[in-house]
């Protein structure tokens, strides 16, 4: 029987974060620094950087409930 593998999703909360161009890396690399625990890494492709960075820039529309 196949084992059942369960995924579970988390909201960090940033104080801030840097994105630097790393030569030696030959990528960008994103650092994010959460509220509590250490610095999170993130190695990219230039390609992936330009695409993340679209996506923060454009929210989804969260449309007002009504109350009829």
């Amino acid at each position: 029987m196949a084992e059942k593998i369960t995924v579970s999703k988390e909201a960090i909360v940033l104080e801030k974060w840097s994105v630097v161009m790393s030569e030696e890396l030959g990528g960008v690399v994103l650092l994010m620094f959460p509220a509590q625990g250490d610095p999170i890494p993130f190695i990219m492709r230039p390609g992936q950087a330009v695409t993340l960075g679209h996506d923060l820039q454009t929210f989804p529309e969260i449309r007002k409930p009504t109350v009829q």
